[in-house]
């Protein structure tokens, strides 16, 4: 184990540490530290300068070694401010450990490795709480917390956990394939109290809480007790199978977790943003709640048939509270509540579908459910998604076989039923 203490640590620490640093060379004291494999880095309370100095490369890239923990005494009390420039510690290793530290400005955590472990570790894209550095002019930032997976290859055993982002300069958290829509991905990951506070600057349109996985594969994953509020585009975005890429979610499941305002932020700007608290396909949502987010509290598509599993979920105050259309072959929804929608409570397409919905204090001017396939779907999404009948067709929508059961408070005319394709419909199935 090795102890190094800030220039700014206490009179105590800095006599019983093994460095001090001097607030010119922190970078490289940092970097030599973290090279050694199977060590334990402690860091005092106090602030490290993260753009003082450089590594021996010649860059501010801090790579810890196989096998080596980093530790601080606190997010709050042992700080990494990077007030200038990047400064990314880059896990290429497998085994790593970051816990008890807090990264201030330009500060982001990147891995590629196996065996990597995040615990109790915050991070703030800011210098004054409030305005949004320019992280991407200045080298970049897919996230706060980043894992780049590669073609053909799959990033196992990840844990994040109450680990926060805030005001990040584009996604909260997020996996991602590097150079490939698809062709790799990552197994056994789980989010457990985590936060992701106002994600998304205005100088990234696509911005999301927790973007996992935006491309690759996703096997085993377990997102809990976790929180989006106040993001750019949704919640949480698990971006699923669409025209010319195709993503696999299995056993992948979101327990107790809350998206918040999503989606208000961007104003009158470009329609092409989900701004929903949960843009979800094959996965099992249990216990999820959604709270006035601009469009969707749950927004379920762009999947492959029987993934779709929601129990006890509930939205209150969103545009649409559950929109089902690709992804309602074979979903199941039991006991979703939704409270004071505005636009609809469910839109749903699908075929062998088993929904039960409850609808409260229904807030919107039309009826609160829209079933059946359209020639232009009500659109909660990207106008580039305009579903023309034909793809609906090719992935065998018929509404046929439903099992649709509403309860309600409300006395008026509830559902709206569009004809498919041929031109009738039918209550029958």
């Amino acid at each position: 184990m090795i102890v190094i203490a800030a220039r700014d640590a206490p009179a105590a620490d800095r006599n019983a540490a093994d460095v001090v640093c001097d607030g010119k060379t922190d970078v490289a004291v940092l970097a030599k530290a973290l090279a050694v494999p199977d060590r334990e880095v402690v860091l005092t309370a106090g602030t490290f300068d993260a753009n003082a100095g450089f590594t021996s490369a010649g860059n501010r890239y801090l790579r810890p070694a196989e096998g080596v923990t980093v530790r601080g005494v606190g997010p709050g009390l042992t700080r990494l401010m990077a007030g200038r420039e990047p400064c990314r510690i880059a896990v290429e290793a497998p085994g790593v450990t970051l816990a008890n530290l807090g990264g201030y400005g330009y500060v982001g955590v990147q891995d590629t490795a196996d065996r990597f472990a995040c615990e109790d570790v915050y991070l703030i894209h800011s210098l004054d709480g409030r305005s949004y550095l320019d992280f991407g002019r200045r080298g970049g930032c897919k996230a706060a917390f980043m894992v780049w997976g590669r073609k053909g290859r799959t990033v196992r055993d990840l844990t994040f956990r109450r680990c926060s982002a805030e005001r990040s300069y584009h996604h909260g958290f997020s996996m991602n394939l590097a150079g490939a829509n698809e062709g790799g991905g990552f197994a056994d990951v789980l989010f457990d109290q985590c936060h992701a506070i106002a994600a998304g600057s205005v100088m990234e349109r696509w911005s999301c809480g927790f973007d996992i996985p935006d491309a690759g594969d996703i096997v085993r994953m377990t997102v809990r007790d976790s929180q989006a509020t106040d993001c750019w585009q949704d919640g949480f975005h698990l971006d699923g199978s669409w025209d010319g890429h195709r993503q696999r979610a299995v056993d992948v499941l979101f327990e107790r977790c809350r998206a918040q305002s999503c989606g208000w932020r961007p104003g009158t700007g470009p329609a092409e943003l989900y701004q929903s608290g949960f843009y979800i396909q094959s996965a099992t949502l249990v216990d999820c709640v959604a709270e006035r987010c601009r469009k969707a509290g749950f927004l379920c598509k762009n999947q492959e048939p029987g993934g779709l599993v929601l129990e006890r979920c509930r939205d209150t105050g969103s545009a649409y509270s559950l929109v089902i259309e690709y992804g309602g072959n074979g979903a199941k929804v039991k006991g979703f509540v939704s409270i004071g929608a505005t636009r609809r409570a469910l839109q749903m397409v699908g075929n062998n579908a088993d929904v039960g919905i409850t609808i409260l204090n229904f807030a919107g001017a039309g009826r609160p459910v829209l079933l059946g396939v359209t020639g232009r779907l009500e659109f909660v999404d990207a106008p580039s998604h305009v579903a023309e009948l034909a793809r609906y067709r090719a992935r065998g929508y018929r509404m046929v076989n439903n099992r649709i059961h509403i309860v309600t408070d409300r006395d008026a005319d509830l559902v709206e039923v569009h004809p498919p394709s041929r031109g009738q419909w039918t209550w029958a199935g």
